[in-house]
């Protein structure tokens, strides 16, 4: 884990607002219900990641719960350094700064809390059913709709500034060719146009009410509620661990987080950091 103690004078929101972004403040904030999330917002048409750009910002300009979005990133990545690819102005691409009042133990599952907000979230919007894919992703039928990538500063064992990056393909319906058959969205499953920010206030909400819980009750119960959502276990996997890869089966996702697995030869292990990806006859 990174620590960041940079800290810019940046100008006011609304002089980082363009005139032409459909994703500004203002539309953002109408009937959004939270308490918190999304009531400061840094909107942008183009950058190059959300999560670099959260970085940079300090507590007193980028408070609990502040939202950066852009239209289009130019280097935008996901876990393990992998681009992420996504055409400008149909998709969802922001982070939520978040600063935890738990332990450090529970703020490292907060990627799970993101992935339940968003599986509920377009559920609630588009009536499709989708599922979690250990340790990040979210799959509609199979491909890759979603992927979510939580980076954290901590101080001494203390979490500090946490940032929750989310990158929901939704009206996308090209994808470069290595893509096609791996990636999807909201739009190609559903059959129609999803409006973006009915869907974004959808999930900041359910962001919230998840964040909540798991401030205030055990991790089971997010780590159950993920599980539900997950079609992982028992299935064949291959695991990717420190750049060596292996082949397994899926036992059970532990309370920290990590993955159990059975490996060729009958042990067990847990799967702290990598990837999985599932085996296919």
């Amino acid at each position: 884990m990174s620590v960041s103690n940079i800290s810019l004078d940046l100008p006011s929101n609304d002089c980082l607002l363009s005139k032409l972004n459909m994703m500004n403040k203002s539309k953002i904030q109408k009937n959004l219900t939270t308490i918190e999330l999304g009531k400061n917002i840094f909107a942008f048409d183009t950058l190059e990641s959300t999560n670099t750009y959260s970085k940079t910002l300090n507590q007193t300009n980028a408070p609990h719960g502040t939202l950066v979005i852009t239209e289009e990133q130019t280097g935008g990545r996901g876990r393990l350094n992998r681009r992420w690819i996504a055409s400008a102005g149909e998709n969802l691409l922001f982070s939520v700064i978040l600063y935890p009042d738990f332990d450090i133990q529970k703020a490292m599952l907060l990627s799970f809390v993101g992935a339940l907000a968003v599986t509920d979230a377009i559920e609630s919007v588009t009536n499709l059913s989708s599922t979690c894919k250990w340790p990040n992703d979210i799959l509609i039928n199979g491909k890759k709709v979603c992927g979510i990538l939580l980076e954290s500063t901590v101080h001494h064992s203390e979490v500090g500034k946490l940032i929750l990056g989310i990158g929901l393909n939704v009206n996308q319906t090209d994808f470069p060719d290595d893509l096609r058959y791996k990636a999807t969205s909201l739009r190609l499953e559903s059959g129609k146009e999803i409006d973006r920010i009915v869907l974004l206030q959808k999930i900041l909400e359910e962001l919230e009410n998840r964040y909540t819980e798991l401030s205030h009750f055990p991790p089971s119960q997010i780590i159950n509620d993920w599980k539900m959502k997950a079609l992982i276990f028992g299935k064949k996997i291959t695991v990717l661990e420190n750049e060596f890869s292996f082949a397994a089966t899926a036992i059970d996702v532990n309370e920290d987080g990590s993955l159990m697995v059975q490996t060729e030869d009958g042990s067990k292990k847990n799967i702290v950091a990598g990837d999985v990806s599932l085996s296919y006859s």
